[in-house]
């Protein structure tokens, strides 16, 4: 039976998991956990070499599963966006991989979004001005660490850094690319004037390559597997998360919930927001992926348990959540604990619950926080319902076990809300692309059954009006928070 991997290299863990090529059925899987490192206060970083050996014994073990079936037809990535590593003329590591939630280019980033240079580096390349992006990373490192900098012969992300390890060659994805600001996302190469404002040559960067690129393992490779296996190139996890949700025709908008959450649509066209709140992403050459990511998804709910409910079950507090009438009678909770993204962008940035009385339970608060992460998502994709008119939401992520949040979820969005049987969306879409690069499918389409839908959930207009209502009071006092932000 012909198989394919998806393997889909995250922030707390890699998984490799093997699809039948046909069915989608899932053949097996495994997964490798690795730490993150806070050195400094704001700092972020992994052991770029864990990463590689996890990423290794995840495929060496799926194949070993799936040896009845011999080798894989591909081997397709997704990976983790933002990432910076730098690496010296001999492909060693001069830091540690520096990701998405490092904050240590925080007043970098907040006086060049201010800046008109910012704004045109937004505009040419589509990744918001944050602290999570790499340009603002290099930046940073070029002031504060000039030798390192100097020094450097390649700046590369995770899946740049897992591909050279396998193959010797430095290639990155125009998905993955189009996340560090400093990939023109219409021109489909680095941007040039981004580029000079760093005084970067772009010989210190990857070969940016379609999201379809094979390339093959070569003997004896690090990872011990067949010589001959194509490797493509893949994309960012969270445009596969789009493609591997179904989320890519018109009309859907694709939500996920994980430690942190994001806001998905798909486009034909690049688009840039002229206030900078969202991002525009490259899935593959004619499809984009625009939408805003935020810092506080499930982590909230999970910071409000150990909290609050420190010897509770989870169901138990969703069971009293529950019981509380919409709108947490007047008790309103901002999930910005951990700063923001979209749509504020904002390291500093923090929340806290308004409207608060004597009449409020426990309860009332574990529903505000669960409407709190809910209503700063809507607040997205209200911007983006401008640019599209949605019908369905795929949703998917640790937020799905509970019937209550997604139902909550689609009364505050008034839309249809299908959950994805799978929570690997990421390493389907992986798998997805990669049949398609190899030529086993011509459209994604002829593979609905890799993205199968379980329950589906449909709003109540009469509480969505109430959510609505709500919404626009949320979106005044996130700007009051904002404005108190130091």
């Amino acid at each position: 039976m012909p198989y394919i991997i998806g393997c889909d290299i995250g922030t707390t863990n890699v998984k490799s998991v093997a699809f039948d090529t046909v069915s989608g059925t899932i053949l097996a899987s495994h997964s490798e956990s690795y730490e993150m490192q806070h050195p400094r206060p704001d700092w972020s970083e992994q052991d770029p070499d864990e990463i590689f050996q996890a990423a290794c014994k995840t495929l060496q073990t799926v194949v070993k599963k799936c040896e009845e079936h011999g080798d894989p037809t591909g081997i397709s990535f997704s990976a983790a966006m933002h990432g910076v590593l730098a690496l010296d003329k001999d492909g060693k590591q001069l830091t540690n991989l520096i990701i998405w939630a490092d904050n240590r280019s925080a007043d970098v980033a907040t006086k060049l979004r201010a800046s008109q240079v910012g704004k045109k580096i937004y505009n040419n390349n589509g990744t918001p001005i944050h602290a999570m992006t790499p340009v603002c990373k290099l930046l940073w490192m070029k002031k504060n660490e000039p030798e390192t900098y100097r020094k450097t012969s390649k700046f590369v992300g995770v899946k740049e850094y897992i591909v050279y390890r396998l193959t010797g060659e430095f290639l990155v994805d125009y998905s993955i690319a189009s996340a560090t600001g400093m990939f023109n996302i219409r021109e489909l190469q680095w941007d040039v004037y981004t580029l000079k404002k760093l005084g970067l040559k772009v010989e210190k960067l990857p070969k940016a390559v379609s999201p379809y690129h094979i390339v093959k393992l070569p003997k004896d490779n690090a990872a011990k597997l067949a010589e001959g296996i194509p490797l493509i190139m893949g994309a960012s996890d969270g445009c596969l998360a789009n493609l591997g949700s179904g989320a890519i025709k018109t009309g859907s908008m694709a939500v996920t919930i994980g430690t942190s959450a994001a806001v998905r649509i798909c486009s034909a066209k690049p688009f840039s927001d002229p206030l900078m709140q969202t991002f525009c992403y490259v899935l593959d050459e004619k499809t984009y992926i625009v939408g805003g990511p935020s810092n506080n998804g499930a982590v909230i709910f999970e910071w409000l348990m150990n909290t609050f409910f420190p010897k509770e079950e989870y169901d138990a507090v969703f069971k009293e959540a529950e019981g509380i009438k919409p709108g947490s009678e007047g008790l309103l909770f901002y999930p910005y604990l951990l700063g923001e993204r979209a749509p504020l962008w904002s390291s500093s940035v923090r929340g806290g619950f308004s409207g608060l009385d004597i009449t409020h339970t426990r309860a009332h608060f574990a529903r505000a926080v669960m409407e709190g992460i809910l209503l700063n998502l809507y607040s997205i994709g209200k911007i983006l319902m401008e640019m599209q008119e949605i019908d369905t939401i795929y949703a998917n992520g640790g937020f799905a076990r509970s019937a209550t949040w997604v139902q909550m979820l689609s009364d505050v969005f008034g839309k249809t809300v299908k959950l994805n049987e799978t929570v690997e969306t990421g390493a389907v879409g992986a798998a997805m692309m990669g049949l398609k690069a190899l030529g086993v499918v011509k459209s994604f389409s002829e593979l609905e059954a890799f993205t199968q839908v379980g329950k589906e959930f449909n709003a109540k207009k009469d509480i969505h009006e109430k959510y609505d209502a709500l919404a626009k009071k949320f979106i005044k006092g996130a700007q009051l928070v904002m404005a108190h932000a130091v």
